[in-house]
């Protein structure tokens, strides 16, 4: 999937700076930036963006959502989900967003993030192939955009650290592993007269080691437990 963050008319540099941040957090390489409010590539701008600083320097600025989204699936956002209801059918909430739109198949996409003032406005919106807000307290709704970027492009983009795919994949057991002590249990109660409904058993003992996603160690731990026990009837 190709991937595009677009911002419409920011006001201010320090959302600027705080959105180029989180879009380098994610891997983003490039800022859409429609018509600013404010100079883009200011001090504050600059100043909180932090590492990302080149994200801000290199914006692409357009001049309109259809010159930065061209070839892209529009994904609209907003934090007032009855605006964008009024015209359009498509509108998710941010939990059912991938389920239901499928983004993974959508080739080309670009979340289009409104103004830090009054977002997207409905027209712009019933433009976008969906919308999609986060379920926020009603009382108050409205996220900073800054924030609401961070919490979006996780769920659209998930976990993009091969560092951390990688470590944690050495760390919990594999299927095998698992299947390793649940064969070795269930030896140890069909071995044991005193359990009557041994299949019963044998299936609670294998959802509830299925539920925990134990680790590697943890099963090693198991596998030594079980074994000594059986060692011992020798």
């Amino acid at each position: 999937m190709q991937f595009r963050l677009v911002i419409v008319e920011p006001h201010y540099q320090i959302n600027i700076g705080y959105m180029a941040r989180i879009a380098k957090n994610f891997g983003i390489s490039r800022l859409y930036i429609v018509s600013p409010k404010c100079k883009y590539n200011g001090k504050n701008a600059i100043k909180y963006s932090k590492h990302a600083h080149a994200l801000v320097e290199n914006a692409r600025i357009c001049k309109s959502i259809g010159e930065a989204c061209r070839g892209f699936t529009k994904v609209g956002t907003t934090a007032i989900w009855q605006k964008a209801y009024s015209g359009m059918n498509n509108v998710y909430e941010l939990s059912d967003f991938k389920k239901k739109f499928e983004i993974s198949k959508a080739g080309k996409v670009a979340l289009i993030i409104g103004r830090d003032t009054t977002g997207l406005t409905s027209e712009e919106m019933s433009e976008c192939d969906s919308v999609v807000y986060i379920g926020a307290d009603d009382r108050y709704p409205t996220l900073n955009i800054s924030h609401a970027l961070a919490v979006l492009l996780y769920e659209i983009l998930g976990n993009v650290s091969d560092a951390a795919k990688e470590n944690f994949g050495n760390i919990y057991a594999n299927d095998s592993e698992v299947r390793m002590l649940e064969n070795l249990f269930a030896r140890f109660v069909d071995g044991n007269g005193n359990i009557r409904k041994k299949d019963m058993v044998k299936r609670a003992f294998s959802h509830v080691l299925r539920r925990s996603n134990p680790t590697k160690s943890e099963i090693a731990t198991l596998l030594v437990a079980f074994g000594i026990k059986k060692n011992r009837k020798r």
